[in-house]
């Protein structure tokens, strides 16, 4: 692999944990923060909700204009410009004084939100051809890791401060990712896309929906956000119930999220260079068919322990899905639209995000928390046929797409 690609590789890397950590901060500090507020009760949940809520819908609304962006004057200024515009706005929310106030930055924060999804764009696309599964799955690797490490160090950082003075702490680890940006990271030439400069935003979302296989696979990537996300909000729930638990308190609770992460983190680059031997198609099908399983027994077993061993395979699943979906996407993507196309992806996935602790409250409140499973169990079936439909238009492709070098060589 050439040196000059494994230093941008290991800065991108450091990147991505950079700021997955300040993002994972503001998880135990929202609804601290909106209690000083004056917030309690219902009105403390719904902002706590709404606050986090805008920042999905803002990146999603963000990310095709950003990727427009990305593909006509470079991928590093969008990086940089967001680094620290979102450092600027997330200090800004140490001075907010109503949750209405907290929620519009929190809407800001989310238009700056370039310098994760290039991250991954420029190792998607500038990682060697055999390697691309394997980079995805360290970049996932680092982003699973600051979500775990960040609500540690929000949680540690509120035993000494208030929560608005957290928000600074966020900040220095942005800057801190937009720097190395700017010192480190190398823009790669870039292929003009033919017409460009004669196409508008939905005429791009056109093109990328009409090239095969993106819309199996941006179908597949919001079915898996959607059950993935969906399910954290309620394992609270879930674990109340469960039988045979090993402590009291909300150790279990706590066990049970942190078993999904460790196993992220620990397979992510096992199954990607599994992918990048047998094909990212392949270990997609198979990860989505392990979590049709594993959501079926959650559908039916109260047992804790059982629990937890679903869990720790779901993570294993997690790993290998979205960084094959990511894979899948630089094989077929169109020259000069990288960054157009990951971005939309991305945009779905956050869609997803969205969606799925919305109406999973909805599903759990109706059918309960067992219903949930069964019902995350048929839109993983639903991912599953795309991911199918996926590999048999990959295979009817024009042989030229899966024979690009990489863009970074030296």
């Amino acid at each position: 692999m050439a040196p000059g690609w494994l230093r941008q590789f290991g800065a991108l890397l450091a990147v991505q944990l950079l700021i997955s950590t300040s993002h994972g901060i503001y998880a135990p500090i929202v609804s601290r923060h909106l209690a000083e507020l004056g917030l309690s009760g219902t009105a403390l949940t719904t902002w706590t909700g709404i606050a986090f809520a805008a920042n999905f819908l803002a990146m999603i609304i963000m990310l095709p204009i950003l990727g427009r962006l990305g593909d006509r004057i470079g991928r590093k200024p969008i990086m940089v410009w967001s680094g620290f515009g979102m450092a600027a706005v997330t200090s800004l929310m140490a001075f907010a004084s109503h949750p209405a106030e907290l929620t519009l930055l929190r809407f800001l924060q989310g238009c700056f939100t370039g310098i994760l999804p290039f991250s991954n764009i420029l190792v998607l696309t500038g990682a060697p051809r055999h390697r691309v599964a394997f980079s995805a799955g360290l970049m996932q690797m680092m982003g699973e890791s600051g979500h775990v490490l960040g609500p540690i160090l929000g949680a540690a950082a509120m035993t000494a401060l208030a929560p608005r003075e957290t928000f600074p702490l966020m900040s220095v680890l942005l800057v801190a990712g937009a720097v190395i940006v700017t010192l480190l990271v190398r823009e790669p030439p870039r292929r003009p896309a033919p017409e460009a400069a004669k196409t508008n935003l939905i005429q791009d979302i056109a093109a990328i929906w009409r090239r095969k296989p993106f819309p199996h696979l941006l179908l597949g990537a919001f079915c898996t956000n959607f059950c993935i996300t969906g399910t954290s909000p309620l394992l609270a729930f879930y674990i109340e119930r469960a039988e045979h638990r090993w402590w009291e308190g909300g150790l279990n609770l706590g066990f049970a999220l942190a078993v999904t992460s460790l196993a992220v983190i620990l397979f992510s680059p096992l199954l990607g260079r599994v992918a990048d031997r047998i094909g990212p198609p392949v270990l997609l099908k198979a990860a989505t068919g392990l979590a049709i399983a594993l959501s079926v027994i959650q559908a039916v077993t109260d047992s804790y322990g059982v629990i937890v061993v679903c869990r720790f395979l779901m993570g294993l699943c997690v790993a290998g899905m979205l960084p094959n979906i990511q894979a899948q996407i630089r094989r077929n993507v169109a020259p000069g639209m990288e960054s157009r196309t990951y971005t939309i992806a991305n945009a779905w996935q956050f869609t997803g995000s969205l969606a799925g602790p919305t109406i999973g409250g909805v599903i759990a409140g109706l059918l309960g928390i067992h219903g949930w499973f069964w019902a995350i169990a048929l839109v993983f079936g639903v991912s599953l046929w795309q991911a199918h439909l996926a590999g048999l238009s990959a295979a009817a492709a024009p042989a030229d797409r899966v024979k690009r070098p990489s863009a970074v060589q030296s």
